[in-house]
């Protein structure tokens, strides 16, 4: 799953584009510019009487693809630079480096344009005011590239604050989510009630469930904030978590933990194993002739979380949870979160980071 702007792109992002209306478009466009200025150069300036006002057709074919090469080379370089340095990734030194070659490919296309028209369209008293006509239009063409480019630089700009605005948004939704399974009305009238039986046939147990019960809510509130815990700390929770549920389930839930030590300095995002117990306790049967046993371990740097499957007929979901985890992960990893189920085993595999 990725997280895409469905927002129709502005004529900003489309024009430097290689659609073909775009091309056409600019090649039109840069055309009559070329075409504009070698007449306002025949206007002005002193040319030979034997070419008069009438251009030669090749002069016009030089300037044409001159300026429109100076203006597609422009393109591309912006093409290419934003394959390396995205906006708004170092954007200093992207402005520099596309200006600082848009003007040698100025210099250039001038000097190649100087090369074909000097001979035949100046005279020594109108040379200045042929090379700065062409550079004027040149420069012109630069302009105009140079004002795509910013067009696109503050529009991608623009997109990428919306963006993470709306993945801050997403997270707080997240994060108010979890909170909100944990302290949802099920679960603490079945682990009142429990507590509540456990205080008057068992106190001693009373008050180790009690101790788990406030370890659980601890952990859930001061993690609200925290984008990664360390896996050692949400181990902790989860047996916590666990303990709670075991109490009140009985043999009806077996968890099996398979973790070498070396791994827990790795970190998870907070309440992703609560989410993983939760979601398998949640939908499926738990009962001690159908016992809901879950695995967690570690396989190629993924917490796996795996249950046999006994779905419930109805369950009180959601249906939020584990889409909600997936994008908070591709916020935090390219790396996915992977699940795979069939009719008999359900898994779900955490990226560690």
């Amino acid at each position: 799953m990725q997280l895409h702007s469905k927002k129709k792109q502005t004529w900003a992002l489309r024009l430097p584009s290689y659609e073909p209306v775009s091309v056409i478009g600019r090649i039109v466009i840069i055309s009559l510019i070329a075409v504009l200025i070698l007449r306002l150069i025949a206007h002005v300036a002193v040319v030979p009487p034997e070419i008069g006002k009438a251009i030669p057709f090749a002069i016009y074919v030089v300037v044409i693809l001159a300026f429109n090469a100076a203006m597609e080379l422009q393109i591309v370089l912006d093409n290419v630079l934003e394959k390396f340095l995205p906006v708004p990734t170092k954007m200093g030194l992207r402005l520099a480096l596309q200006i600082g070659v848009g003007i040698l490919f100025l210099l250039l296309a001038h000097r190649v344009i100087m090369y074909f028209v000097a001979p035949k369209l100046t005279l020594e008293e109108s040379r200045p005011g042929v090379i700065l006509g062409m550079a004027a239009g040149l420069i012109f063409v630069q302009m105009a590239a140079n004002s795509l480019t910013l067009a696109r630089f503050t529009q991608k700009w623009l997109n990428s604050q919306e963006v993470i605005a709306e993945m801050k948004r997403e997270k707080l939704e997240m994060d108010y989510n979890s909170l909100q399974d944990q302290l949802n009305p099920h679960f603490l009238f079945n682990n009142l009630s429990v507590l509540k039986s456990l205080i008057i046939y068992d106190p001693d147990v009373a008050v180790e469930f009690t101790e788990n019960f406030t370890d659980v809510y601890r952990y859930v509130l001061q993690s609200r904030n925290k984008r990664l815990v360390k896996l050692s700390e949400e181990f902790e929770f989860m047996k916590a978590y666990y303990a709670l549920h075991k109490e009140r389930l009985g043999d009806g839930l077996v968890v099996e933990v398979n973790i070498d030590e070396e791994v827990l300095d790795k970190e998870i995002a907070p309440l992703t194993g609560q989410l993983l117990i939760e979601n398998a306790v949640k939908h499926n049967i738990t009962s001690r002739e159908t016992p809901l046993k879950i695995t967690v371990e570690i396989e190629n740097d993924y917490l796996v979380v795996s249950n046999n499957m006994n779905l419930r007929k109805t369950s009180y979901s959601t249906k939020t949870g584990l889409r909600n985890l997936v994008k908070r992960y591709e916020m935090l990893t390219e790396k996915e979160i992977v699940v795979q189920y069939d009719d008999e085993h359900f898994e779900v595999k955490i990226p560690l980071l």
